[in-house]
């Protein structure tokens, strides 16, 4: 911050590194090579870097991702490009810059321009109509003749477009617009709603991911996040956000003129799953989970015996005054004696495996609790609450029964719902105190689809416990790989651990993150939210 407050005529090239980190060795020299060219000598750029060993937070808090990486700030106007940079990557670093120098910098007098601020999304130059195939993708003024080739490739490739009809598919075509985006272009922009499906006939886009980690001290309005991905011919985007209802998870920029075939919502036939009137089969489902990371583990996370001994905590109510439980404390048949039974003693093993398991179910919901704190979701969007349905619906059996005895635990008035004083004395039993506010917050949190809420009923907690669960899950696996407590785990070893499944949670065909530079390291916190698709 001192840097950007005392350079704001500069353009700063600031390099992210870790000592121990191989792509960050291999990407030194070059660093140093590119900061010493003679052609950059008489530009207002300024060439730093700075190590995560000392400060890890501070590095994360600026929406670092991976290591080595590299933020481009461009005066007032603050960060304007945030991409992993690998040795292998040093070619897109070189043309960035010279991108930005063309875009900031005056050419008569060497010095930046003035900012502008412009983070709309950007209108395409020119739309056509399709008016039907040929041999070859022509061009004129207000219309488009597409190949035969191309046409086939829409037909039979694009899985979408595969389950129409040949009447519905030919509509389609008719209503569909062929657009085409200059250099520079935001396409599509992260947090607004999704309501067109875009297929790429040649150019390349970029995918950008604004995270939960971006320091608004130093992070303009227009910053589209990191730079994760490019996209080129037939590839598309922009079908997660219909499917799901969700806001768009990036920003897509073009970083030459592009041409895009593009199928607004509104003429999508009611048959198609983009359009939002058909829910999409369970086979669709798994595509779409595979692709953006929500195809989990199916791990049971207790053993039976803790589970029988959740079930029997239940009936015996208070551990210290427990119930009579028939069979148990009885004979099977002595059902007339039940209620004249005294309260059994338990022995004390058997108290504390039942002390224990009421611990470690409380504990679970406090965890849950201090996740809810941390997230920001967006009020009324009912895209949020159908994720954290996807994400229950990957819960094994044990897991929902569990959480359901976490729920009733709780649940001390046995009404159905969790209030704030309930919520108090649970956490204030295993030590953890909050105020009433932040108590207030936890709870209003649970539900995205309402802003105001008092209360937490089951089928909301159930959500937020699945996203708590699949998030620890990623993240402490991950941590197990990260032995320097960094906090950054190299990609390779992510690969590995993953089994290869590296699509992550945004609009993008492949992965979000490009690991190619197998020795980069990627922030593991950051990336379990966005397998789970909370950012």
């Amino acid at each position: 911050l001192a840097m950007l407050a005392n350079t704001p005529d500069k353009i700063i090239i600031m390099k992210f590194f870790a000592p121990w980190c191989r792509a960050c060795k291999g990407l030194e020299p070059k660093f140093i090579q590119i900061s010493k060219d003679k052609k950059y000598k008489d530009l207002p750029l300024v060439f730093a870097q700075l190590s995560v060993a000392h400060s890890k937070e501070y590095v994360k808090s600026l929406g670092v991702l991976a290591l080595p990486s590299i933020h481009i700030y461009a005066g007032q106007e603050g960060l304007v490009e945030n991409f992993p940079c690998g040795p292998s990557k040093v070619p897109i670093l070189k043309k960035k810059i010279a991108q930005i120098v063309n875009q900031k910098v005056d050419p008569k007098t060497y010095e930046l321009k003035p900012y502008c601020d412009d983070v709309d999304e950007t209108e395409p130059c020119t739309d056509r109509s399709i008016t039907g195939t040929g041999t070859e993708t022509r061009l004129s003024v207000g219309d488009v003749v597409v190949s035969e080739e191309t046409m086939n490739y829409l037909r039979n490739e694009i899985p979408f477009f595969k389950d129409l009809t040949d009447n519905e598919f030919n509509v389609l075509m008719s209503k569909s617009t062929y657009s085409t985006f200059e250099p520079g272009s935001i396409i599509m922009k992260q947090g607004m709603p999704g309501t067109t499906f875009y297929v790429i006939d040649s150019g390349c886009v970029e995918i950008s991911v604004k995270g939960a980690f971006e320091d608004p001290l130093t992070t303009p309005a227009g910053y589209l996040g990191t730079v994760l991905n490019r996209l080129s011919e037939k590839n598309y985007f922009g079908e997660r956000s219909l499917i799901t209802g969700q806001p768009r998870a990036a920003s897509i920029r073009s970083v030459e003129k592009t041409r895009c075939f593009t199928f607004d919502q509104e003429v999508l036939p009611d048959s198609s799953v983009l359009s939002g009137k058909a829910r999409a089969t369970q086979e669709r489902l798994a595509q779409v989970d595979d692709k953006y990371g929500l195809d989990y583990y199916n791990v049971d996370l207790i053993t039976t015996q803790f589970k029988d001994a959740n079930s029997m905590n239940q009936v015996r109510g208070n551990p210290n005054r427990p119930n009579v439980i028939r069979g148990v404390d009885t004979d099977d048949d002595d059902i007339d004696a039940v209620e004249d039974v005294a309260p059994a003693i338990a022995t004390p093993n058997d108290t504390v495996l039942t002390l224990l398991v009421r611990f470690k179910l409380l504990r679970q919901a406090a965890r849950c609790f201090e996740y809810i704190l941390s997230t920001d979701p967006a009020w009324g969007d009912k895209g949020e609450a159908y994720r954290r349905s996807l994400l229950v619906s990957k819960l094994t059996s044990a897991q929902k029964s569990e959480f359901t005895d976490v729920f009733k635990l709780i649940d001390v008035s046995g009404d159905g719902k969790i209030s704030v004083e309930e919520m108090k004395i649970v956490l204030e039993t295993i030590g953890d105190h909050h105020s009433e506010e932040d108590l207030k917050n936890m709870i209003n949190k649970a539900d995205p689809t309402v802003d105001g809420n008092t209360e937490i009923e089951l089928p909301e907690f159930m959500g937020v416990m699945a996203e708590t669960e699949f998030y620890y899950l990623f993240k402490d696996t991950f941590a197990t790989l990260d032995k320097t407590n960094s906090g950054y785990v190299q990609a390779g070893k992510l690969d590995k651990i993953l089994c290869g499944l590296r699509d992550l949670i945004s609009d993008d065909r492949k992965s979000i993150i490009d690991i190619d530079d197998k020795d980069m390291l990627i922030d593991y916190e950051t990336f379990s939210r966005m397998m789970i698709g909370s950012i």
